[in-house]
């Protein structure tokens, strides 16, 4: 009898493979170049330990040989739930209820086409967790359960739940009356007895999971109705709707970004007329690759309009569209002229190198920004780039930044207001590289102080070291504490200095940034403004 190819790998000693599957050993997920490079290695201890000459296929050959033959029911089975997989990955992601809906009937039919005999009633479920994690909200139902669970809550502590939710792990439960830990919100059903699955929702690199898809058959009160095959199947499914609300949250939480990025506008860019943004997202799961552009908000006259349905966007309707499209395809800004207007076109770069949004941000042909608008504009691009890349680092490898004390217990303020925080981090980044002689010549600059600029420093010094200090002590004292300062620590959010701020704010006259030495108090401006909005949120929320 050949030895068996799989235990050679393990007892040959191939320091290469063994690296590899030490470097691996700790991943519940690899990339496709990760498995590539392991599969590999795996061959190459093969060829190795059996003398040269193996070909990889004989590897493919042998991983076939070990599986149990398929016979046609099998093999139909598993094509029709392929197909149904890719139905699910075909919908759009802005059209959760179409998506719900496919789920729900597609689980039935499965059921219904490859289930025992006689059919088999389901109660199907969908729940997602809320933005702080502390309760779960059932968000779609079969029709059986919509007056029973539709848009009802269930606390952390309630049930199994949250139990499959920090596992990530399925739980299959062949007779539910036998557990006291399973919440029904029908007490009825507590005297029956059914089979009951919850499938976890969670994207590829993270444990901890942010929704349930749930299936029981308690109604019709038959135990032991799922096998292997329909929970994995089930898997399938759950893992489909992971990734297409990837899509959903990391939309809802780009819509908070450009919430603030235009309520800065605003406060900043008086002469921009209008801000449109779009989104270069796939058409669907299955072709990631085929993408559209599509029209998703429209800020102007201070007021911002989110589009239900976006439009997508036409390159061949006028050379306009054409523009915009070939930011996307090429992911460069460009600055475009079109009826009179000047368009400033900002790619939005992912983690994957490839454009997927569009911010455009349009002003007077004639008009050319000041540049402390101009500068404060660029701020704003790189506070759009920074904060989506926070947001992909958190779906994707499920690493959570928080870096303010208002971020610490709550997820959705940290979301809301993650725009101003990245600004607000960005300036005092900037304050940490400014030079000791460049402050010095700013302090030594006396001619160019007026009652203004002695006011922004006045109020950040007793705000941040509670006394009024001379501007010989700005290096040594206030730098290091503007920069170490966070201005949602409950110590500081009450300090009642903050009600001089606004009036300072709204009041100043801009025109001081236009003077020599402007770029430093305009530095310590920018860091009052954002310290000062950062606390407000914080005391009133």
């Amino acid at each position: 009898m050949s030895p068996n190819p799989l235990r050679v790998i393990l007892v040959s000693g191939s320091p290469t493979c063994a690296q590899t599957l030490q470097s691996y050993q700790d991943q519940t997920q690899l990339s496709s170049t990760q498995f590539f490079d392991l599969l590999i290695n795996v061959h190459l201890a093969l060829n190795d330990a059996m003398g040269g000459g193996e070909k990889f296929d004989d590897l493919l050959k042998y991983v076939d040989s070990q599986l149990s033959p398929l016979n046609s029911s099998d093999r139909t089975r598993i094509h029709t739930r392929q197909q149904w997989l890719k139905r699910i990955r075909n919908i759009p992601f802005r059209t959760l209820d179409n998506l719900y809906k496919e789920v729900m009937d597609i689980i039935q039919k499965d059921s219904d086409t490859f289930g025992n005999l006689p059919p088999k009633h389901l109660s199907i479920y969908i729940a997602l967790l809320d933005d702080d994690r502390n309760q779960l909200r059932y968000v779609a139902t079969t029709k059986d359960q919509t007056d029973l669970l539709l848009n009802k809550t269930l606390q952390h502590g309630e049930g199994v739940s949250f139990q499959i939710l920090e596992t990530g792990k399925w739980a299959y439960f062949n007779q539910t009356k036998n557990h006291t830990l399973i919440k029904f919100f029908n007490p009825l059903a507590q005297k029956q007895s059914g089979s009951f699955v919850i499938i976890p929702l969670k994207r590829l690199q993270q444990t901890y999971a942010y929704g349930l898809l749930g299936i029981d058959t308690i109604q019709d009160k038959k135990e032991k109705a799922f096998v292997q095959h329909d929970v994995q199947f089930y898997e399938g499914i759950a893992s489909a709707l992971a990734d297409i609300f990837t899509f959903v949250d990391f939309d809802k939480n780009m819509m908070k970004i450009l919430q603030r990025f235009t309520y800065w506008i605003k406060q900043r860019c008086s002469n921009v007329l209008a801000v449109d943004y779009y989104t270069y997202e796939p058409a669907s799961m299955n072709n990631p690759a085929e993408r559209l552009l599509k029209h998703v908000v429209k800020y102007s006259n201070g007021n911002l309009t989110t589009f239900d349905t976006p439009k997508t966007i036409n390159s061949r309707e006028q050379v306009f569209k054409y523009q915009l499209e070939h930011a996307a395809v090429t992911c460069q800004s460009v600055i475009a002229s079109f009826l009179g207007q000047t368009h400033m076109i900002q790619a939005i770069r992912g983690r994957d190198n490839f454009c997927f949004a569009l911010v455009d941000t349009i002003i007077d042909e004639k008009e050319e920004l000041p540049s402390s608008e101009k500068q404060d504009l660029i701020s704003m691009y790189t506070c759009i780039s920074k904060s989506v890349d926070e947001l992909e680092q958190e779906l994707i490898h499920d690493t959570i930044k928080r870096v303010l004390n208002y971020e610490q217990n709550s997820d959705r303020k940290r979301l809301t207001y993650l725009f101003d925080r990245t600004w607000y981090t960005d300036i005092c980044d900037t304050i940490k590289q400014l030079s000791s002689e460049k402050i010095q010549e700013f302090i030594d600059d006396k001619t160019k102080w007026n009652d203004e600029t002695k006011q922004i420093l006045s109020l950040i010094s007793r705000i941040v070291k509670q006394k009024e200090l001379n501007p010989t002590e700005y290096i040594e004292e206030l730098l290091p504490a503007i920069i170490e300062f966070d201005p949602t620590a409950e110590e500081h959010v009450q300090n009642n200095l903050w009600a001089h701020v606004e009036p300072l704010i709204q009041t100043i006259d801009r025109s001081i940034w236009q003077q020599p030495s402007s770029d430093v108090i305009k530095i310590f401006y920018d860091w009052l403004n954002l310290a000062y909005e950062l606390t407000t949120f914080s005391k009133a929320q």
